[in-house]
């Protein structure tokens, strides 16, 4: 095959992207050549653009979700997590972090891997002017390095089902795993982009009683429904206490049990902690990157007596529950249908611009197209 591929580059932040020939590089043991089938566009991608995330190396090959096909494997194979070989023509998934060494204060003691100073993630911390240079999804090929945990799509699962164990889908299992959900629990959700609408399918499958999405984009809320939410509540429409005592209206006047913050603007966070119940649990997973300071009390936290929780990442496990929970569901849930968006690599600018105004639920860009 050639010795080049095409890819969609983020010059410096804030610079439009630019296509250019990238190296493929040789096969060294343990990894192995994809070929990518779907870049998911995500909102950090937005962020990264923009240059809003520290310690990322310039020029950067966004893409840190992605599903592709196997195209070559270096001799003497790899397996899967199931203990199964991994051959040419594979499609799989695989876990974007790299290099979390299991073996630091972080990994062994505190049990936060996700805080592992030795870790790198694709299309976010590798530099793409170092070996092996296909680091992000936004190229025809990348390269899984060495550790790299590689899982197979189930044969009827879509390449627009699986897109979803790229990042949204384990975000929210990380979530859940966090703050989990009891039969008969009252729910809320705020955002209702891929991460809150995935919250949205856990809460359904683990059977919470009542599932409230909140967010102002009415596509969103519609598709929310779609997939399992017994109420929406529009903020455009509604003021804080309407939907405080709606919230208290529909759980015999306590208030939600959890209430997950996935939508990424600080200003949510005020409010998901006016929402929940005394006694409740507000956990955050959208403030991935710095959306500014708010103001909050710490003593109506305290007084409420709420069990606050964050997220930050996801672990192997996650994206390993995330596609088993897609191939087990997918005939209940239609994944695929929140793919709203699909990019050649060409138009991969157009791609984070149409996510920067969340005009999609879902954006792809597809290089081999």
């Amino acid at each position: 095959m050639a010795r080049t591929c095409r890819a969609a580059i983020v010059p410096e932040p804030g610079a439009p992207l630019e296509i250019r020939d990238v190296e493929i590089p040789e096969l060294v043991s343990g990894s192995a050549l994809m070929k990518v089938a779907n870049a998911g566009v995500c909102g950090t991608d937005v962020h990264l653009w923009h240059g809003r995330l520290a310690g990322v190396p310039y020029p950067l090959i966004l893409g840190h979700e992605v599903v592709g096909t196997i195209e070559s494997v270096k001799p003497g194979g790899i397996q899967d997590l199931d203990g199964n070989e991994i051959q040419e023509g594979d499609r799989v998934a695989f876990h974007d972090v790299v290099d979390t060494c299991y073996s630091c204060w972080y990994c062994l003691v505190a049990k936060a891997p996700t805080k592992c100073p030795n870790r790198f993630v694709y299309g976010i911390t590798l530099d793409s002017t170092k070996w092996p240079f296909l680091i992000g999804g936004y190229s025809e090929y990348m390269y899984l390095k060495p550790r790299t945990q590689i899982m197979k799509i189930p044969d009827h699962v879509s390449f627009d089902d699986a897109i979803f164990a790229g990042c949204a889908l384990p975000t929210a299992v990380h979530a859940v795993t966090r703050s989990p959900i009891r039969w008969g629990s009252s729910v809320a959700v705020q955002g209702a982009g891929p991460v809150g609408l995935m919250l949205v399918i856990l809460a359904k499958i683990n059977g919470a009683r009542t599932i409230t999405a909140i967010d102002q984009a009415p596509d969103r809320l519609k598709m929310a429904k779609t997939l399992g939410a017994t109420h929406t509540l529009n903020i455009q429409e509604t003021s804080l206490e309407e939907r405080s005592d709606f919230l208290r209206d529909i759980s015999e006047g306590h208030g939600p049990d959890i209430v997950y913050e996935a939508t990424g603007n600080a200003l949510a966070v005020p409010e998901g902690i006016e929402l929940v119940r005394e006694g409740g649990t507000y956990t955050i997973c959208g403030q991935y990157t710095d959306s500014g300071t708010v103001e909050v009390n710490p003593h109506y936290m305290n007084r409420k007596h709420l069990d606050i929780r964050t997220v930050w990442g996801s672990e192997t496990t996650h994206v390993y529950q995330a596609l088993r929970t897609i191939g087990d569901n997918c005939d209940r849930f239609a994944f695929k249908d929140l793919v709203t968006h699909k990019f050649s690599l060409a138009d991969a600018q157009s791609a984070l611009e149409v996510q920067q105004k969340q005009e999609s639920i879902k954006a792809v860009i597809q290089p081999n197209e």
